[in-house]
């Protein structure tokens, strides 16, 4: 397989592409040259994102008013800008918080990228894949109890292009985090990761991120990407990702 480059490896990190959305899946993608715009299953505005921004030749001001009318109409009052390193026009961001966006809560991530082996997975940690409805029920509780939000069966269960996994210890469930498959068959997106607080620091993701490695590594894919927050940054550089690339995140309510 023919290496990525250093702007492929950013592309991919930055701004992730995964299979359109089946009918019936509560999500829906629109795609035009200047974004992509996800709405995603519930009104979350962390599930309705507007990525890949090339404004090129666009008045931004128009475009925006375009991809509020999108949402509007699909019954939503607020969505996510990722502006990255890659986006376009320059000043898009000072542009885009005139027109009324604010930081987000996570306000900047790091797009980062890993094409070897990560770091061994840390023993004690039991790591199954999720396909059992005591399983995702398992997973729905890890969020109840450590981020305080219960997602609903259509997030959990995915669009059909996203691998769930969860860790335990003891039999414990601890930790969980999913995979998606993205179109370029090279790559697997890495997210949804959560740990419950009194489990931390024990390993389990590590574990998981270990398992989610060998899971694209069985389907022929060597390239891991991710986006980043602040406080699962330094364990993925320690386990040999890269930084690639930088996105700033704005909400934009309406």
């Amino acid at each position: 397989m023919i290496a990525a480059t250093p702007e492929q490896l950013r592309d991919l990190a930055e701004s992730p592409v995964v299979p359109a959305p089946p009918p019936g899946s509560g999500s829906t993608r629109i795609v035009t040259p200047a974004y992509m715009a996800e709405i995603g299953p519930e009104p979350d505005p962390d599930m309705n994102v507007v990525s890949r921004l090339h404004l090129d030749g666009r008045e931004v001001a128009a475009v925006v008013g375009e991809v509020r009318d999108v949402y509007r109409r699909a019954g939503r009052s607020a969505a996510t800008w990722e502006v990255a390193t890659g986006s376009t026009p320059p000043g898009l961001e000072r542009r885009l918080r005139e027109l009324g966006m604010r930081t987000h809560d996570t306000p900047s991530m790091l797009a980062l990228a890993c094409t070897t082996e990560p770091a061994g997975d840390a023993p004690g940690i039991a790591v199954e894949e999720v396909s059992q409805t005591d399983q995702f029920a398992d997973v729905r509780g890890i969020f109840e109890r450590g981020d305080g939000w219960s997602p609903g069966d259509a997030w959990l269960r995915g669009p059909g292009h996203v691998t769930r996994f969860l860790a335990r210890i003891e039999g414990e469930p601890v930790a969980t985090a999913d995979i998606s498959w993205l179109e370029d068959e090279r790559a697997a997106f890495l997210g949804g990761a959560l740990t419950l607080p009194e489990w931390r620091r024990r390993g389990a993701y590590r574990a998981l991120v270990h398992a989610r490695w060998r899971a694209a590594a069985a389907r022929g894919r060597d390239i891991l990407v991710t986006q980043s927050e602040p406080m699962s940054q330094p364990i993925l550089l320690r386990l040999g990702f890269q930084a690639v690339g930088a996105i700033t995140v704005l909400v934009d309510g309406f």
